[in-house]
């Protein structure tokens, strides 16, 4: 199963110029359970998923309360880059979304 199959929202967004935020809400318990013990939502499998070292995931955090999953990364370019390609983070999403639990 894709990460996207499992949950009802995915966004990621600018948490600052340098940080990646991304917002995981899980559509039922049992997908939230699913990720929660998937070698994906961790930080090496965050790395794998974007090609990046370790270092740059600062974290993967849970809240059983709303069924959700926060990751935070470095991002690998600053925002304010002129050769950013989404300056917003609003679509830097996608490769985590597309990887299998």
């Amino acid at each position: 199963m894709l990460l996207d199959e499992a949950a009802r929202v995915i966004r990621s967004k600018n948490a600052g110029p340098f940080t990646l935020t991304l917002d995981i809400f899980f559509s039922s318990e049992e997908n939230f359970r699913t990720a929660q013990a998937s070698a994906l939502m961790t930080p090496e499998g965050v790395a794998e998923a974007y090609g990046v070292p370790v270092s740059t995931v600062k974290g993967v955090y849970w809240d059983e309360r709303v069924m959700a999953a926060k990751v935070s990364l470095a991002r690998w370019t600053s925002s304010a880059d002129p050769f950013c390609s989404d300056m917003f983070g609003a679509h830097l999403h996608l490769p985590l979304s597309q990887s299998s639990l």
